[in-house]
């Protein structure tokens, strides 16, 4: 992939030709869609995948793309190097969460850790997941009240948010609006290493022992209808049905 030091800086105006997106997005989102509708408008050559679910292969075809950004954007798929590659100018994650929770589960481990803030962040990528450079981390805050739901919500709008403007920057600006934010931001760094989706699991899975304090904990941090915490005794599955405590 061409660095961005390296690439040449020129606008939509001085250049006639499209900017070419490969974008990567997910099934059944609004926000993905509204992501594309957007890339549409600013007159963005725009190839799209999305995807399913975790795991799932990527269609062979986008081997032969060439062009100038790659998306991604609430995507479940794991890019390789090969991909990465086909972009001329830089290929960017839109993560749902700030600079200090890379990986999966990132949102969860905020609300266990009771963070008094989160963020979403847009960065280069690389082959190590949440491992490139910082374009922008977005902050805001999480209130005693949130829960999952909650929080996930207000991320999206704002990862939305973060894309829309990322997006219409390089559509004015060029690829010299993406350096600009890369100087600005160069104070930020990821923090640790990216988690994966089994510690999420270990954090939803409550010890028989636990405290009523530890239980709560667990309990704002990763009940969802969809994956609620649960309890695995003598081989049967428990799950909590509804977060509220039941009162005499």
């Amino acid at each position: 992939m061409t660095s961005l030091d390296d690439a040449t800086h020129s606008t939509q105006n001085e250049n006639k030709e499209k900017i070419k997106v490969l974008f990567f997005g997910r099934s059944k989102c609004e926000a993905t869609d509204k992501a594309i509708k957007f890339l549409n408008r600013i007159d963005f050559e725009v190839t799209i995948v999305k995807s399913n679910g975790r795991g799932e292969s990527l269609p062979e075809d986008i081997d032969w793309w060439t062009g100038d950004y790659i998306f991604c954007f609430r995507s479940l798929f794991v890019l390789p190097k090969r991909i990465l590659d086909r972009a001329k100018i830089a290929a960017i994650n839109f993560h749902p969460g700030s600079v200090e929770y890379p990986g999966s589960g990132c949102l969860n481990f905020a609300l266990y850790e009771n963070a008094k803030e989160y963020g979403v962040t847009a960065h280069l990528m690389s082959e190590k997941v949440d491992g490139g450079n910082i374009i922008e981390c977005r902050r805001f805050p999480i209130f005693l009240g949130d829960t999952v739901n909650s929080l996930l919500e207000r991320t999206h709008l704002k990862l939305l948010d973060l894309f829309l403007d990322t997006a219409g920057g390089i559509g004015a600006l060029g690829d010299g609006y993406i350096k600009k934010l890369l100087i600005k931001s160069g104070g930020e760094k990821w923090r640790g290493e990216a988690r994966r989706m089994k510690e999420l699991d270990r954090l939803s899975t409550i010890d028989i022992g636990v405290s009523a304090p530890e239980l709560e904990r667990i309990i704002r941090a990763t009940h969802t209808d969809l994956f609620p915490p649960k309890i695995i005794l003598h081989g049967y599955e428990f799950s909590l049905r509804s977060p509220q405590k039941n009162m005499p």
